[in-house]
């Protein structure tokens, strides 16, 4: 039988990230990510007999017209569409358009936002047969081969379903304990020369060596998703992983995805000492919060290619990071970012407007913070409630969260959450000034041109600073 794993074409031609927490327009630095978790589904479902085919619609330039093709030539048994909450009725359409074309096909979603509002989501699109919740991977090689096998759908744990007119939950599946032994994503089935790295354009991959949470921030949905447990991989399975991805693939660039890589000390100098011991010859980046690095940690991830690390930063205000819960000090993320460049490792920054505490005055603390920091890269995001956040619970009882925006507006370039005195507006308008005034700021200027060594470097600028500079004119 035939599974299609499909995450779909957009319906306004924006390119999204589609994994786990994470639901982004593609960003100014024009990078998407490769599809991991549909990777790892599809080597499952091969596991399993199933033929698979995957489609990252986005990525590979696919539009519906060339979707519906596909559909009609593939003629799919299954079909699991990749979903995220600002693309969720465009995404779910996917399940009655394929029954259009493929009668017979038994349609799936997955993602956080169906796993937190199964019954909104069969509500919202009828030809919908099957929500996976949560992790995917276990949960649908289950589902597909219970219904290949006409076996009971309600000992399938982690699903929800149409019964008796009804929408039937079954009961969550617990986590997945041993994550080694999950296969080894089946990269083979996604086009890989879409996902690269900016000015090299080297190929790059993911690599998940852990999953699950246990801080307390109230505007990540990744605990929803993954648990607050942290469950983490064996150094040896990890390194096997990146040695068969280069061996197979010839693919030595890696963003090593996790919810927060530095969570475990331990682990992280195991991996690192075991990639130099190794000679991997990788160059790879990761998230970290600023509250779990050192000097030591940070000198041996570079040592061992670490070229990048992401940080939350979120805020420039203390009392505002005291409010999302996020339990670091703003002495600890100048010390943590200060220690990363001197360890030789470029500085990425995540920034959110419209926290609660947001002010006026608070937006210009965050906007100079961020200069002050000498980060190589910035992100600016506005503060989205999505489903099963502590945000999203209190924005609805405190009135912060606008009843009458779509799911549409759910994500990170437009605020609808009004916070104290200011307005979403207000909001949208100061992660614009933010984005302005950071990257027009001569620092930023200086460095990005330093980066330019090659004629590809600079077309791969060109292509940045015009996307950036339509960002800025659309207000995005």
């Amino acid at each position: 039988m035939k599974a299609y794993l499909l995450s779909p074409p957009s319906s306004h031609g924006i390119k999204m990230v589609r994994e786990g927490r994470c639901m982004a327009q593609e960003g100014v630095w024009t990078t998407l990510w490769p599809p991991v978790s549909m990777a790892g589904m599809g080597a499952i479902l091969e596991e399993r007999g199933f033929t698979v085919k995957i489609t990252d619609a986005g990525a590979e330039e696919i539009d519906l017209e060339a979707l519906k093709k596909i559909f009609k030539e593939f003629q799919p048994d299954f079909l699991a569409i990749n979903s995220t909450t600002p693309t969720i009725e465009n995404d779910l359409s996917m399940a009655r358009i394929a029954k259009e074309i493929v009668p017979g096909v038994k349609t799936i979603a997955f993602g956080i936002h169906v796993s937190e509002l199964p019954e909104e989501s069969m509500e919202m699109e009828k030809a919908l047969d099957f929500i996976v919740r949560n992790e995917p991977e276990l949960t649908i090689g289950e589902l597909l081969c219970t219904v290949r096998d006409k076996g009971d759908l309600s000992s399938v744990l982690g699903i929800s379903y149409r019964s008796g007119g009804k929408v039937a939950n079954n009961p969550r599946r617990p986590y997945i304990e041993d994550l080694d032994s999950l296969p080894f994503p089946a990269w083979h089935l996604v086009d890989r020369t879409r996902y690269t790295m900016p000015y090299t354009r080297r190929q790059y991959l993911l690599v998940t060596p852990a999953r699950g949470c246990f801080n307390r921030c109230i505007f990540c949905v990744g605990k929803s998703y993954y648990g607050a447990k942290l469950r983490i991989r064996s150094v040896d399975s990890v390194i096997e992983e990146l040695k068969w991805i280069g061996k197979e693939f010839d693919i030595k660039d890696f963003l090593l995805w996790t919810e927060s890589f530095t969570l475990d000390r331990k682990f992280v100098m195991d991996l690192c000492e075991a990639m130099m011991e190794r000679n991997l010859g990788i160059r790879w980046v990761c998230n970290s919060r600023v509250d779990d690095v050192d000097m030591e940690m940070l000198k041996t991830m570079k040592s061992a290619g670490c070229w990048m690390v992401g940080y939350g930063i979120e805020s420039g205000s203390q009392e505002i990071l005291n409010n999302v819960k996020k339990d670091v000090t703003v002495e600890q993320i100048r010390e943590a970012c200060k220690m990363t460049r001197e360890a030789g490792i470029e500085v990425s920054g995540h920034i959110v407007f419209g926290l609660p505490g947001e002010t006026k005055e608070t937006v210009r603390q965050t906007i100079k913070f961020a200069k002050e920091l000498d980060l190589d890269y910035a992100s600016f995001y506005c503060a989205t409630p999505w489903p099963g956040t502590k945000l999203y619970k209190i924005g609805k009882e405190k009135g912060w969260l606008r009843e009458d925006a779509p799911w549409s507006m759910y994500e990170q370039n437009t605020c609808i959450l009004d916070i104290g005195d200011m307005k979403a507006e207000e909001i949208t308008k100061a992660r614009e000034e933010a984005f302005r005034s950071f990257y027009l700021y001569p620092r930023t200027i200086y460095k990005t041109i330093r980066k330019i060594k090659t004629f590809t470097h600079l077309r791969d600028f060109l292509r940045m600073l015009r996307t950036f500079l339509v960002w800025v004119r659309r207000g995005y």
